[in-house]
């Protein structure tokens, strides 16, 4: 966020070609992340001054929205979505106008929350995920999120998004009516890494529906859980919460 953004080096711009129109021709959805790690005895100063930089963000319409997730509580995540990697440098640059408005003296108070930050970017794969026609959970009500980043061993791509796959078509038969996203890491990330990631209203309301499929569909999923481990590295997991008021959402015109 705000002036820290990490540009990606030139060598790797063949393979930045190579994602945009990926993601291109599958019409799915490109996202930068910027991670913020916040120092634990900073974090009221870090909301504070950050409402302050999103107050004049609205002000000056700043181009680019982005929604804001903590993540295991002093790690806040602003997810861009964007529509090819040359986005990167330019929310870069309309952050370098918002900083330059408000001030080096109340930036550095920004900066002085800040343990590590870095930027990555992951892009969405609709075919590994599961969109139900009439989901249970309206966009308003998705204010927690169960996010999982699944490392896998070199090599397995096709078997694990075969997996992925099948365990999409048993969540379909039976019906789930929570969406289960699946995404694929890309710049920043440690690779090959797949990221799956479903939301509830909150955290009882996410096991309660966890616990669900595991009762209607245990055996299929027995099995899936048996054939995962065969891919798997480790598992990441993650307990993640929107942060509405430090989220900016461009007005409609």
């Amino acid at each position: 966020m705000k002036k820290l953004i990490t540009l990606v080096p030139v060598l790797m711009l063949a393979g930045l070609f190579a994602l945009n129109v990926a993601a291109q021709e599958k019409k799915e959805q490109l996202w930068m992340v910027d991670e913020e790690v916040v120092k634990p005895d900073m974090v009221d100063q870090y909301v504070e001054v950050s409402m302050d930089l999103l107050k004049l963000c609205k002000e000056e319409n700043f181009p680019y929205q982005y929604e804001v997730w903590s993540k295991n509580y002093f790690t806040y995540c602003l997810w861009y979505p964007i529509e090819e990697l040359n986005d990167i440098k330019k929310i870069e640059d309309a952050w370098d106008g918002i900083v330059e408005k408000f001030g080096e003296e109340n930036f550095e108070r920004f900066q002085a929350c800040i343990e590590s930050q870095v930027s990555k970017v992951m892009v969405t794969r609709l075919d590994l995920s599961h969109e139900p026609e009439t989901p249970r959970l309206n966009e308003e009500d998705l204010k927690y999120c169960k996010w999982q980043e699944l490392y896998i061993k070199k090599g397995s791509e096709k078997k694990m998004e075969e997996l992925l796959r099948k365990a999409n078509t048993v969540l379909k038969e039976k019906g789930y009516e929570d969406a289960s996203m699946v995404g694929e890491a890309k710049i920043g990330y440690e690779q090959p890494l797949y990221i799956s990631w479903s939301f509830g209203k909150d955290k009882m309301d996410f096991l309660q529906q966890d616990r669900k499929i595991w009762e209607i569909a245990s055996e299929e999923w027995k099995s899936i859980n048996e054939e995962l481990v065969k891919y798997l590295k480790r598992i990441d997991e993650f307990d993640c919460w929107y942060q509405q008021e430090l989220s900016y959402k461009k007005e409609a015109p």
